[in-house]
């Protein structure tokens, strides 16, 4: 422990002071925000009336653009990369006891079966960097929206003309989240490890956006800027970061076959609502994981395979698939190779709003709402790094892993950096 500290209290002086004022999520919809309601699209022409006949909770109902974009913020972050637990060394149990074997330094973003072994305890801390600027397959920079009027006249959409106008909104939006995880795990029994992993995470939004009213008629009610000096366009902009604990992460692996060539295991795993949602610094919703764990071995050659499920207890994307592949091969006695493939298969409807509104008048006319596709949410991500280790005790850590698929927000390119620690 006194060989980490200082590794860890290095670590702590570059991490910034969380924000005041205006939350993160607050900051977000301000990037859709041109009038002086306190609500996005809120026109400042007759407030009483026009002025919330855009507002995308009025028109579109729950399931709307920004309600879209702001619940991808928070299902990625409970998706962020935990690392796994594992000893540099691999134990066979001869008479009911572990006896060590020569074999890899184990993977990082997978897991195998094999458990430390009673009393072992391992430390671990990591920095991980994601640059979100994707989502299913749009460029953050190159995000189109458009925002229907309300209904409000006759029972035909787009009578009166003035129905028809539509706002054009095009953002330029980039999220970055840097999160430190300090890690532990504890070998309670030879079979059964236990777990916890406390993540500090800081986020920075930085966006533009730039609005237009697109008209049927020469001369319209809706506006921005003033009823004094009225505007077909306007502009906005986000600049923020925040900082703090993120969601914490409980787990427990019990080690349910061991042979000196295979394992399996069953691997439990609670993700809690620790981390400010508002702040996009946590998911805002607790995210179960249950995965049967197989490990093999073949001389210095490791293979598995995770597999479960996944339940988050928000509004969307409740239930998930996990399938992770990979292995880890020794290279030299100091240097080991580790590769994934980590899966997320999204059951039920995940994350749904609307794409495009049509009118009765003029008859059949439609609308695109936006240019990021109506699509599921799979999530798979290739993850290449490597294991170094510099005493018998202490590893370092470097990975890298990128998107194979456009599901989800993403971030075209991760990397995480660590170490590791095993007491005796």
């Amino acid at each position: 422990m006194r060989r980490l500290a200082p590794v860890l209290l290095s670590a702590s002086l570059f991490l910034p002071a969380a924000a005041s004022g205006q939350t993160l999520a607050q900051q977000f919809g301000d990037l859709f925000t041109f009038g002086d309601c306190g609500e996005p699209l809120c026109l400042p022409v007759n407030a009483g009336v026009h002025g919330s006949h855009y507002i995308p909770g009025v028109v579109q109902g729950q399931n709307n653009l920004l309600s879209f974009l702001s619940s991808s913020i928070s299902t990625s972050l409970g998706n962020l990369p935990v690392s796994s637990a594992t000893s540099s060394e691999i134990f066979s149990f001869v008479n009911g006891l572990p006896v060590a074997e020569q074999g890899s330094a184990g993977p990082i973003f997978g897991e195998r079966a094999q458990t430390l072994g009673q009393g072992r305890f391992v430390l671990g801390a990591a920095v991980t960097g994601l640059n979100f600027n994707q989502i299913r397959g749009v460029n953050l920079n190159d995000v189109e929206l458009s925002f229907v009027h309300q209904n409000v006249g006759s029972a035909d959409f787009g009578d009166p003309a003035f129905e028809q106008d539509v706002i054009e909104v095009s953002a330029d939006m980039e999220l970055d989240i840097m999160a430190i995880s300090m890690g532990a795990t504890y070998g309670l029994t030879n079979r059964i490890d236990i777990g916890v992993v406390v993540p500090y995470v800081t986020a920075k939004l930085l966006g533009t956006s730039s609005a237009r009213v697109l008209s049927a008629l020469s001369t319209t009610p809706h506006s921005f800027g003033t009823p004094e000096n009225p505007s077909q366009t306007a502009n906005a902009a986000a600049d923020g970061s925040a900082s703090g604990v993120g969601d914490i992460t409980g787990r427990i692996k019990l080690n349910i076959l061991q042979s000196s060539t295979t394992g399996f295991a069953l691997l439990g795993e609670v993700r809690l609502p620790t981390g400010d949602d508002e702040n996009f610094l946590g998911s805002g919703e607790t995210v179960l994981r249950a995965l049967g764990v197989f490990s093999a071995r073949r001389g210095t050659f490791t293979p598995h395979i995770n597999a479960g499920v996944v339940v988050r207890t928000g509004d969307v994307n409740t239930t998930g698939v996990v399938v992770n592949a990979g292995f880890d091969q020794l290279l030299s006695p100091r240097a080991t190779l580790a590769i994934d493939l980590l899966g997320g298969l999204q059951l039920g409807d995940g994350i749904e709003f609307p794409t495009e509104a049509v009118f009765d008048v003029p008859a059949g006319q439609t609308v695109d709402l936006t240019n990021i596709p109506d699509a599921t949410d799979h999530i798979l991500n290739l993850s290449v790094g490597g294991k170094f280790t510099a005493t018998e005790d202490l590893r370092f850590i470097t990975n890298v892993f990128v998107p194979l698929n456009s599901g989800g927000l993403r971030s075209s390119l991760g990397w995480t950096v660590g170490l590791e620690l095993d007491f005796r």
